[in-house]
């Protein structure tokens, strides 16, 4: 994870499974029950540690900063018991990258300044996902704003069991993905120096400021600063 993301410092908040290998259907089922408990609302320990450590993090990365919040399977559900006990101020520093969860988490329920969840459509966990599932028949990916929220995923492998794990071609292609994306966003030069100088604190400043118009704004500082160097190397010479 971190070599996609540019070789950052990854955090682990770590819920372990009860799967003694990717084929273990009788694990995978126990995990399934424990996370039908968290669905009903149940608050575990893993739960207050999950809070304690989001806030850390926020902590770490200041009030200008953005935490990226990677979640898997039962991970997502207990992000999504957790997001209940942040506050909005704390919930618009945090993004959300959900894999195969067993929880969907919107933009429409809690104010997370990006949430996008992937699925496979092999992946088994979709039997106890009804939102996901209704957005796979219904052909429509939920969103809230110019981004959809819900993207689903052909599967690389044709094992539904394969097609769950979180470093399998499935969702490996689309954790790739995101980390270009992060390394495009925030570690680049002029994207940090923007983001830093004009977005974050903007965004923070409002009382509503969605994920789409954020990037959006952002894009548009980067483009007028570069305008604005070439004019300036134009004059130079």
């Amino acid at each position: 994870i971190s070599t996609a993301f540019g070789n950052v410092d990854v955090d682990y908040c770590h819920n372990p499974s009860s799967m003694t290998s990717e084929s273990d259907y009788m694990g995978f089922v126990k995990d399934g029950i424990q996370a039908s408990t968290h669905q009903m609302g149940r608050i575990t320990p893993e739960v207050d540690t999950l809070v304690e450590h989001l806030r850390d993090a926020l902590a770490k990365v200041g009030k200008s900063g953005r935490v990226i919040h990677i979640a898997h399977s039962q991970g997502s559900v207990i992000t999504w018991l957790a997001a209940k006990r942040l506050t909005v101020e704390e919930c618009r520093r945090i993004e959300i990258i959900s894999f195969g969860g067993a929880a969907t988490i919107c933009t429409s329920e809690f104010p997370f300044s990006r949430c996008i969840n992937y699925y496979g459509v092999n992946d088994p966990i979709l039997n106890v996902v009804p939102s996901a599932v209704k957005a796979l028949k219904s052909g429509f990916s939920f969103g809230g704003g110019l981004e959809q929220e819900i993207i689903f995923l052909a599967s690389r492998t044709g094992d539904p069991m394969t097609d769950h794990g979180l470093l399998n071609p499935t969702y490996l292609e689309a954790l790739l993905w995101e980390g270009q994306r992060y390394q495009s966003l925030y570690l680049s030069p002029l994207g940090k120096m923007v983001d830093g100088a004009f977005v974050a604190p903007l965004a923070s400043s409002m009382a509503w400021f969605p994920n789409f118009a954020y990037h959006v704004t952002r894009r548009l500082f980067v483009a007028i600063l570069r305008i604005l160097m070439v004019l300036r190397d134009f004059i130079r010479n």
